[in-house]
């Protein structure tokens, strides 16, 4: 990625000066800083209608009229029987005879979806509905009361992250800078617990991380709570992360917060990326400060880079209502990281809140290219390695980077949302280019 860099400097240089020189009061210009931002973005067409989504949102009415003495109902992405790896888009606790309503997110990859309702031996009663359908029931199942080889875990998305911005100018895209796999599930009438997984710390920076759930408010949730006690701002040896190294997001507690708009209900994920990894504690020589590793974006460990076991915290939370919960779904799920740049508090979100802020008040140029996170409906997603783009094309040029195959690119898919849906299976990755 850097490679190209240099070739543009120098015009970089002329449009700052530029837009310095033609303002007495305010320097910033929101067009130099677009027209700077089109000279280093890699993809040179994007769409410019991009959502960044590659998943999509539904909502149904589901009646339990099987007479199977139901406990449970639940969506998932694929038949249990035939495939060994549905997941659970979305469970709610039902008896025989209740209608209940459901929203959920599901692959766009995904074309036909399932209802199962679980009675108290585990065994599944099934039916298959498409993404068209607004009603379901079990008049027609594909098979009733059938023990089922495993269990269908939540389904799980990947947030990746770019911690450089607003820095456009020291980019490299390679979205490994924080990996956070999240999955939630149901698992009371007014209790939701969230898997949260830090799977890579690919910044050598320290980095902050929340989950906003929009559109539920902080008086709304009775209590946040952690499986175990468990927290990613203690590390594998006991010991919090000291307030002294702390100069991003200083808040350890409490796990439940409030945003600051519109008092949205905020998750306290992590203070320091580093220390969630387990790896930094009060006994290393370094203590965190001057030397920072990065963590499962390369093959091997070295001076600057070391593998991990992705550590998990699981969040309960307990809301005092049990109405509304069952609108809950990916899209309100907001998972974002805070970090520093120019000596003020940045947060970066997915796409569609890419212009909010929930704990720090910030602005930055509304810059139309790439995304500076992606989210990915596919929990084997393989990340790319430190230094590796996504993925990119220019024009008619062929691809490059770690999702670059003709036909299944980043790219491509960057050019045209409705093209290459399917870049980010591992079929489509350079091997020698993704973790």
């Amino acid at each position: 990625m850097r490679r190209f860099r240099w070739m543009t400097l120098l015009m970089v240089a002329t449009l700052l000066a530029t837009s310095f020189s033609c303002s007495n009061h305010d320097l910033f210009d929101q067009q130099i800083t677009q027209d700077i931002s089109d000279s280093l973005s890699p993809v040179d067409s994007l769409d410019k209608y991009h959502n960044w989504l590659l998943s999509n949102t539904r909502s149904v009415s589901v009646e339990a009229n099987a007479n199977v003495n139901a406990q449970w109902l639940k969506i998932l992405t694929a038949d249990p029987r035939q495939q060994e790896d549905a997941e659970v888009a979305s469970q709610v606790m039902i008896a025989d005879g209740e209608t209940t309503f459901m929203s959920f997110c599901y692959p766009k990859l995904v074309d036909t979806l399932y209802a199962a309702l679980v009675d108290n031996e585990g065994l599944y009663t099934v039916t298959a509905f498409t993404p068209n359908d607004h009603k379901v029931d079990f008049s027609a199942p594909l098979y009733t009361k059938q023990l089922i080889t495993y269990t269908p875990q939540p389904q799980t998305f990947v947030y990746c992250y770019e911690d450089e911005m607003p820095d456009f100018l020291k980019v490299d895209f390679d979205f490994n800078d924080i990996i956070l796999n999240v999955s939630y599930e149901r698992t009371g009438e007014r209790e939701i617990r969230f898997h949260v997984e830090l799977a890579a710390v690919g910044t050598d920076r320290q980095v902050g991380a929340a989950i906003r759930l929009k559109n539920f408010k902080y008086d709304e949730i009775e209590s946040v709570t952690t499986e175990g006690g468990a927290s990613f701002n203690i590390n594998d040896k006991g010991e919090e992360v000291p307030n002294q190294i702390l100069v991003v997001h200083k808040q350890k507690e409490p796990l439940l917060m409030s945003g600051n708009e519109d008092k949205e209900a905020v998750i306290n994920l992590f203070c320091d990326g580093h220390w969630a990894t387990g790896a930094l504690r009060k006994g290393d020589e370094n203590f965190g400060i001057l030397e920072r590793k990065r963590y499962n974006v390369n093959k091997g460990s070295g001076t600057d880079y070391q593998t991990m076991v992705p550590r998990e915290v699981t969040y309960i939370v307990t809301f005092k209502e049990k109405t509304g919960l069952e609108y809950l779904n990916f899209d309100l799920i907001d998972p974002f990281i805070i970090k520093d740049y120019n000596g003020g508090i940045f947060e970066v979100h997915q796409y569609a809140y890419c212009n909010d802020w929930v704990l720090y008040e910030y602005r930055v140029a509304d810059i139309k290219k790439l995304p500076w996170s992606l989210v990915i409906p596919y929990k084997k997603f393989r990340h790319t390695l430190e230094g590796v783009n996504i993925g990119f094309k220019r024009r008619d040029a062929l691809g490059f980077g770690a999702y670059g195959l003709r036909g299944h690119s980043f790219g491509e898919w960057s050019m045209d949302r409705n093209a290459a849906q399917d870049w980010y299976l591992n079929q489509y990755a350079t091997e020698n280019q993704v973790y």
